[in-house]
């Protein structure tokens, strides 16, 4: 299913965080990897520069894609070094444009992004432009835990439609990784205080729904999945908490759960997930 990944770093923090995740991917998966750097490139703001304005950004561009050349060839020996198959891409242009054009023409499996700017507001302009318009999965990765597996799958499971993507890939990924696979129902109640009996009565029917749900998958019988509901006040709360709570190592989701699936479109509670997760996210486009 994945036999190769792009890296797409910008040179940040985060990106080498998520490099530390590419590289356990790779290793699981026996998958090479394509370490992909993006200059941005401005064409309409440098066609009204003079000549002496664009020599210098031309410079300025120049010594930019050296200085990357540089640093992806020492990841890229250190890399093979310990026998992971590492393919360099310096490119220039409007980096998530880059990212998915690369990742179609390379024709690989996972998409890995540092989520750096992420956690201060709304989910980045290229992030969510990449998770947006990728066909495959996107990982995005903030701060990596400090022992660095996979051993819990958190799959967030939205009952008002029976088809789950994302619980069909962390099921093969925990084959993959020997992990538990939790899937998790969230229990909207907003602001109300409902009555404890009324509060166990929607649990029952969620639990329901899940097991009916997990009824129509393809489940292979070594796959160990634990089931939960929870309450909260939102969705995204309650898939951050738990995730939290029980020291879930990935989450994977969805880019949308709605009634009607829209292919380019990401969901409010899948942006905040990915903004406020502890732990790495992989998000997917629910029609494939």
């Amino acid at each position: 299913m994945i036999e190769k990944i792009l890296w797409a770093t910008d040179g940040s923090e985060d990106s080498l965080e998520a490099l530390k995740y590419v590289e356990l991917f790779a290793r699981r998966l026996n998958a090479g990897v394509v370490g992909l750097c993006v200059i941005p490139d401005y064409p309409e703001v440098v066609e009204g520069f003079s000549s002496e304005e664009k020599k210098r950004f031309e410079d300025w561009t120049k010594g930019v894609r050296e200085t990357e050349e540089k640093r992806l060839k020492d990841i890229e020996g250190e890399m093979r070094a310990r026998g992971i198959s590492f393919k360099i891409i310096v490119s220039t242009g409007i980096p998530h444009k880059e990212i998915l054009e690369v990742s179609d023409r390379e024709k690989v499996g996972l998409i890995a992004l540092g989520r750096g700017k992420v956690k201060a507001g709304p989910l980045g302009s290229t992030s969510l432009k990449v998770i947006r318009g990728s066909k495959c999965p996107v990982l995005t990765v903030g701060k990596a835990k400090d022992k660095l597996d996979i051993r819990k799958i958190l799959v967030p499971m939205d009952l008002s439609h029976h088809k789950h993507r994302n619980l069909e890939f962390a099921l093969w990924l925990s084959e993959k990784f020997k992990a538990v696979v939790y899937v998790l129902n969230v229990v909207e109640i907003g602001e109300y205080r409902f009555p404890p009996e009324i509060t166990e009565g929607m649990k029952l029917y969620s639990h329901k729904g899940i097991l009916e749900n997990l009824g129509r998958a393809k489940l292979s019988g070594e796959a160990d999945i634990k089931t939960h509901v929870e309450v909260a006040r939102n969705a995204y709360t309650g898939i951050v908490d738990f995730s939290a709570t029980e020291d879930i190592d990935l989450i994977v989701i969805t880019t949308y759960g709605g009634r009607k699936f829209k292919s380019d479109f990401i969901g409010s509670v899948t942006e905040r997930v990915v903004q406020e997760a502890h732990c790495p996210v992989i998000t997917l486009n629910p029609v494939g």
